[in-house]
């Protein structure tokens, strides 16, 4: 059984990804934004996340590593 903090985690996950979705729509749709050109920005910007995990997460580990020593 899932709990109510599960339960509202995965609402607003829904509702954020059904808002973003929304948003590509009115781009394409109502401003006129090509839909190629909005996936490669799309594209650029989950590489840009990634690179900024690549760099955070040893750096993270580098820091607690230097925090526990004596």
């Amino acid at each position: 059984m899932t709990s109510k903090r599960q339960v509202r985690a995965f609402r607003t996950a829904v509702l954020g990804v059904l808002a973003t979705l929304a948003l590509f729509w009115g781009a394409v749709d109502i401003v006129g934004v090509s839909a190629d050109k909005l996936l490669d920005y799309v594209w650029l910007s989950v590489q840009g996340v990634f690179l900024l995990a690549l760099i955070a997460v040893p750096s993270g580990f580098l820091l607690r590593w230097l925090r526990r020593r004596p």
